[in-house]
């Protein structure tokens, strides 16, 4: 396994064996701008890097991270987003637009550097980009305009081929499904949309068949919707669609009220999942693998609970905590529950199966962080600039044992190279594993406290600001089950 390290200095990639002490960079590029400099293509065949004439470098990472061909800006640059298609055939890269610049947005041959097409994107944010959404077989693509939708082959060949549209005034995000709902991924595959609400009309959801756009096969309208995020289930058949406001009109958080709904693509179910007068919705996240889906809903320390992919109804709890991020690892066997950003960076490692916490740790200063592809191991990274002090990575194994640390003076990005389906098996927990850790503390002997200065009432631990602002943060395993409920 290898994972990567994007510094101020350079961008650094590390060979790492399981076991082993952390290793030293295997190769290393020159420096980028950003974080957001530096892509794998989804199987990890494939790194691009923004090179210093502003446009990107894609290199081999399957024969030694050769040079496979290079991109040049397209206004001036340098280019600010980019990533590649599911399959890694395609290239599309985004500039900031100077005054009077022409198209701003790329698509390019991943593999040759030959350009297929450009357009201009006049403004990025998260409900806009990407701005070009594959199935991931790439038998489809899908581009958001000014009033509707534009449904092109894989290919992007929009000279012989033929190309639909869904007519859509007032969209505002578009979101495709991996593949076809039918069985084994037979059916037609569909495409999400939301339009913005408008003269007191509500916001609406619409799915539409990517062969037969003509008709919706399910709507859902809902009110409160300035922003609005899609996810689909790995099979296409159902959607989460979470709405956001700016303000809470409940007075019950700070950042803004939040709504989820559950769609099924074809509209034979569709309900409110969590209502923003329960709380903020911390995260949600799919199984990769199965129909079911991880909800963090309500006021901290909130419920962690799972919900099957019918209906979208609980069928699973974890118990509460102090927890605001859910990461599945691939399989869609273990997963984290993790405290970070303003929390303690307290996190439970989850066996689905099994129903219970295979162990528990504290990931302090975690700003990012994924399973590694043998679904075994966990990375963790303190970044800049949200700290600038302390930045480094930590590898994990989901037991929460920590297996190793790299320090670094500015660190902007860390992760792990993507790898294929296929290039590791599924694995139970190792019967008998348990963190060290936790081990040697249950057979240790509690030791004689020693005598120390007076401290009044207010200062022990039983009350008194402190305590109540740790409580506010959280605290390891304070209140979380290790077993799950029905």
């Amino acid at each position: 396994m290898e994972f990567y390290a994007v510094t101020r200095k350079g961008v650094h990639v590390y060979a790492y064996e399981p076991g082993e002490k952390m290793p030293e960079p295997a190769f290393t590029f020159p420096a980028v701008q950003s974080a957001d400099s530096c892509e794998w293509s989804s199987d990890g065949s494939l790194l691009g890097l923004v090179d210093e004439a502003g446009g990107v470098t894609v290199y081999n990472a399957a024969a030694g991270y050769a040079k496979v061909c290079s991109v040049p800006p397209l206004v001036g640059g340098p280019v600010r987003n980019f990533y590649f298609s599911p399959l890694g055939n395609h290239l599309v890269t985004y500039e900031r637009p100077p005054p009077g610049a022409g198209n701003n947005v790329g698509l390019w041959d991943a593999k040759t550097g030959e350009m297929r097409f450009s357009f201009t994107l006049k403004q990025m944010t998260g409900m806009s980009w990407p701005p070009l959404k594959w199935t991931s077989l790439e038998t489809h693509c899908c581009r958001m305009v000014q009033d509707g939708v534009q449904i092109m082959p894989g290919t992007c060949d929009r000279e012989s081929a033929e190309m639909s549209r869904i007519n859509a005034p007032g969209i505002m995000a578009f979101e495709v499904a991996p593949r076809g709902s039918g069985s084994g991924g037979t059916g037609s595959t569909h495409v999400a949309i939301c339009i913005a609400e408008w003269k007191g009309q509500p916001a609406r959801c619409q799915v539409f068949k990517l062969d037969d756009p003509s008709r919706a096969t399910a709507t859902k309208n809902f009110f409160k919707a300035q922003t609005v995020t899609m996810k689909w289930n790995n099979t296409g058949s159902a959607l989460l669609v979470k709405t956001a406001m700016e303000v809470d009109d409940t007075g019950k958080s700070y950042y803004g009220g939040s709504n989820l709904y559950f769609l099924r693509a074809d509209g034979e179910e569709s309900s409110i999942v969590a209502a923003a007068e329960g709380g903020a919705i911390h995260d949600v996240q799919w199984n990769p693998t199965q129909d079911e889906f991880v909800l963090l809903h309500g006021p901290l320390p909130c419920p962690a609970t799972l919900h099957e992919g019918r209906k979208g109804a609980k069928r699973m709890d974890f118990g509460t905590g102090h927890r605001n991020t859910i990461r599945w690892n691939n399989f869609g066997r273990f997963f984290a529950l993790g405290g970070y950003g303003q929390l303690l960076g307290d996190t439970d490692f989850w066996d689905k199966p099994g129903k219970k916490v295979m162990g528990s740790t504290r990931m302090e200063c975690c700003v990012v962080c994924g399973w590694a592809p043998d679904g075994r191991h966990f990375l963790t990274a303190t970044t800049a600039p949200r700290m600038r002090v302390d930045n480094k990575i930590e590898i994990f194994d989901y037991v929460g044992s920590n297996f190793g640390k790299l320090a670094f003076d500015e660190l902007l990005m860390a992760g792990w190279r993507p790898r294929p389906r296929g290039a590791f098996q599924d694995r139970p927990p190792s019967p008998g594993r348990e963190r060290v850790e936790a081990a040697a503390k249950a057979g240790a002997k509690a030791a004689p406290k020693a005598a120390g200065a007076y401290r009044p009432p207010g200062a022990r631990g039983g009350g008194g600001l402190a305590e109540q602002l740790r409580k506010e943060l959280g605290s390891t395993a304070a209140s979380s089950a290790t077993t799950a409920t029905k």
